[in-house]
Order: structure tokens, then C-alpha cells, then sequence
């Protein structure tokens, strides 16, 4: 492929991500028959703790969600051989956003108020998961479908900070002595049973949902 076609390719591909971007499209409400987002509070107040919690997430660097128009980007250096900058992710990024210095004394402050923070909006989540499985009979199957989509989401944006605080506190291990990391274990292990918690949401709802579409189903 000449120089020019790889060009003109990849200004297609901004100009089309750009439009993406400007008119985003929620695949669970719009796809599905019926589908209109959520009309039951219960389902307005999963929707709204998921969101809450993923925007905690942005917010400290524990997820890194890439814009369309930096997966254009990088798809251009590709294209012109170059395997572009993608940003800080995982640890780096958590620390660059923080400003957090692990070999400083407030570190482990830090990343301890981070994770109780974690967990606790995770929590919330599967409170609210809970509170939409009590509805069952009275939900549609493309609101069972849209909140097991969330709830997924959720959960691997709880695994994806649980890694980035195991990172840390494996960098600790040298940096601080053991008395004041132990605090920071208990609520790691808080973290890792809320993940947990919506796991079973999770295989819960997908389970109404294979009941819905087969009522034979016990």
C-alpha cells in the first residue's frame, strides 16, 4: 500500500471515529426490541451506581478509557509505521493521575483511602444489582440483558483497579514495613470479595435472562 492510499485511509478513519464520537450510540438500548434504557427506578439506580463508579475509576487512573480519536490516532502510526504513544496505563497511570509518590510516607494513606473508596462504590452496585433481581418477573428481558451488561462492565473495571493496587502494594512491600501495609490487605481482600459479589449478580441475572427466554428453565 503506496504512502498516499495509507493517508487518505487513515483520514477516513478519524473523520468517521470524529463522528462516532459526536453522535455515541448505547448498543444495549438501542439494539435490542423494546428497548428504551431504563424505565424501572431499580434499574435507573443500577444504571446510576455504575456509572458513579466507573467515573471514580477515570477519575484516579484505575481505567484508562481510550477515545475514539486516540484509537484513530494510533491506527494512523500504524499505518505509517510507527507504533505510536499510547499513554501511561495500569500503575503508571494511577500514579501519574494521583500524584502519588510510593516511596513517600503518605503513600499508603493514599491508596488505602483509594481502595475503601473502591470497594464501597462496588458495593453499591451489587446493593443495586440485588434491589433489580427482586423486580425479576416484573423486567423485560432486554432490561435483564442491559443490566448484566453493566454489571460485567463493572466487575472488569473492578478486576482492572484490583491489579493496579496489587502493583502497588507489591512496590510497597520494599518501601514500607509490613505493620503499615497490613490495613492495606484487609481492604485489597474487601476489594476482591466485592468482585466476587458481582460475579454472582452477574451469572444471577444471566440466569433470569435464559429464563426468559425459556420459562421451561428452573
Amino acid at each position: 500500500m503506496s504512502a498516499f492510499r495509507r493517508a487518505v485511509l487513515a483520514i477516513s478513519f478519524c473523520c468517521l471515529a470524529s463522528a462516532c464520537a459526536s453522535a455515541p450510540i448505547s448498543i444495549a438500548a438501542s439494539s435490542l426490541p423494546g428497548s428504551a434504557g431504563p424505565v424501572t427506578p431499580a434499574h435507573r439506580q443500577l444504571d446510576s451506581a455504575v456509572d458513579r463508579f466507573n467515573t471514580r475509576l477515570e477519575a484516579r487512573g484505575l481505567i484508562r478509557q481510550a477515545s475514539s480519536m486516540d484509537t484513530a490516532m494510533r491506527w494512523m502510526n500504524q499505518l505509517a509505521g510507527h507504533e505510536g504513544e499510547s499513554g501511561p496505563g495500569g500503575l503508571a497511570l494511577y500514579l501519574e493521575v494521583g500524584d502519588v509518590d510510593l516511596e513517600d510516607a503518605t503513600a499508603v494513606g493514599i491508596v488505602q483511602a483509594d481502595l475503601v473508596d473502591v470497594w464501597r462504590a462496588a458495593a453499591g452496585i451489587d446493593a443495586a444489582s440485588r434491589a433489580l433481581l427482586v423486580e425479576g418477573a416484573g423486567l423485560s428481558r432486554a432490561e435483564v440483558t442491559d443490566a448484566l451488561g453493566a454489571v460485567e462492565g463493572a466487575m472488569a473495571n473492578a478486576q482492572s483497579a484490583q491489579s493496579v493496587f496489587d502493583a502497588a502494594m507489591l512496590e510497597m512491600m520494599s518501601l514500607h514495613d509490613a505493620e503499615a501495609l497490613s490495613g492495606l490487605r484487609v481492604e485489597r481482600d474487601l476489594l476482591a470479595l466485592r468482585i466476587s459479589d458481582l460475579r454472582d449478580r452477574a451469572d444471577e441475572l444471566a440466569d433470569l435472562r435464559r429464563q426468559m427466554r425459556n420459562p421451561a428453565i428452573s
